[in-house]
């Protein structure tokens, strides 16, 4: 096998057993998505050349947090040169999504995916105007913000960081020229070509960075762009990471949008085990899988949405969402409703591309732990 091709880094995994962090050496491999951790101390191997098909080379950053048979490994840093310095040409860049484009969300973050571009963090948000101070202090202290800051809608948008090789200029292209009209004229198949100038695109690859520390990192300014989550005649869907990695979720909110569905708010999280056997408790002593649909939904990052009937407020979402997510497996779904989304992402009753909200009365409850408890 070839043992050149690999990136290292340093990880840390927490040995409950022994209330210890054991600091490993990370290998992975991505010409067959296999993965080799040694211990750093010992220099013992962990565990030897294993395949792992759930991981791809953008799982892989400083700040990971990624499951590896049950396990959950945390990435500290780079482990050689190499892979500092292949790292050191992965971009990031800076995306806003508002207006009317959100109702496209969904064919951009497909095109996103086919482009081998991949979203690290993700979040519809809304100023709360309580605190806007605090947004006018942020413009007053830095130039740098004050394009992104006029650019900033008073209603919903959704924001990403986006990475990936050559990620600010490749996501620039996409975007198309920075004239709506020329956009129109000369590459209308480009983001401001279809949807004007509700995408933003930062002005250079240096803005992005600044831009995307300042909406997902900037501690002050969590308290003035909250979730845009309404609690109201809405429900919670999560599309699983199986679902994500397989570049599907942008897919599955287009079909939701289709169905007259509107997102009044979306996040990306990836659940800690603790988080995620609490929000599954209810299924632990009923569904034979419940193992393993924890091991799922804790296996990498989650897109989670509130969807409401927000026009039709004589029908409950809850139930009308549930009944179009379909049966929880599969197979019976493609055979009985073969338009939910369960039959046309699904694999199995485990890998079934969608968690939705089972208990009407557990919708509240799901939202705001969701929306409001984790971060």
């Amino acid at each position: 096998m070839n043992t050149t091709n690999c990136s290292v880094y340093l990880g840390e995994w927490y040995q409950k057993e022994a209330d210890l962090n054991r600091q490993l050496v990370v290998s992975f491999f991505p010409s067959d998505k296999s993965v080799e951790l040694v211990d750093l101390k010992t220099r013992k191997t962990f565990l030897r050349r294993t395949k792992i098909e759930e991981l791809c080379e953008n799982d892989f950053f400083i700040g990971a947090k990624l499951l590896i048979f049950g396990k959950q490994i945390n990435i500290l840093d780079y482990g050689d040169a190499k892979t500092r310095s292949k790292k050191a040409n992965e971009q990031l860049s800076f995306g806003m999504i508002k207006a009317d484009a959100l109702l496209h969300v969904g064919e951009i973050l497909t095109k996103l995916h086919q482009t081998g571009l991949g979203v690290r963090r993700l979040a519809m948000l809304k100023i709360d105007e309580n605190y806007a101070s605090i947004l006018k202090s942020a413009r007053s202290d830095t130039s740098s913000l004050s394009y992104l800051m006029d650019c900033m809608p008073s209603q919903s948008f959704l924001a990403l960081e986006i990475i990936g090789n050559n990620a600010y200029n490749q996501y620039r292209e996409l975007c198309g020229p920075e004239s709506v009209a020329e956009a129109k004229e000369v590459a209308p198949n480009t983001f401001r070509g279809l949807y004007g100038n509700d995408v933003y695109c930062s002005r250079s690859p240096d803005d992005a960075g600044a831009e995307s520390r300042f909406i997902f990192q900037n501690n002050d300014i969590k308290l003035v762009l909250r979730s845009s989550a309404l609690y109201t005649n809405s429900t919670l869907c999560i599309i699983k990471p199986h679902a994500v990695r397989d570049g599907k979720a942008g897919e599955i909110i287009t079909e939701i949008l289709k169905k007259k569905f509107t997102i009044t708010a979306m996040k990306m999280l990836r659940f800690e085990r603790a988080n995620c056997e609490e929000f599954l408790e209810v299924y632990k002593s009923v569904v034979p899988e419940y193992e393993s649909m924890v091991m799922q939904m804790i296996s990498g990052d989650c897109v989670a949405l509130e969807v409401t009937n927000k026009y039709d407020d004589s029908s409950s979402t809850y139930q009308s969402f549930r009944d179009y997510c379909g049966p929880i497996c599969p197979e019976v779904a493609k055979m009985t409703r073969p338009s939910t989304l369960r039959a046309l992402f699904g694999k199995n009753k485990v890998l079934n591309a969608v968690h939705c909200t089972d208990l009407e009365e557990d919708t509240t409850l799901e939202l705001e732990y969701v929306f409001k408890f984790l971060c």
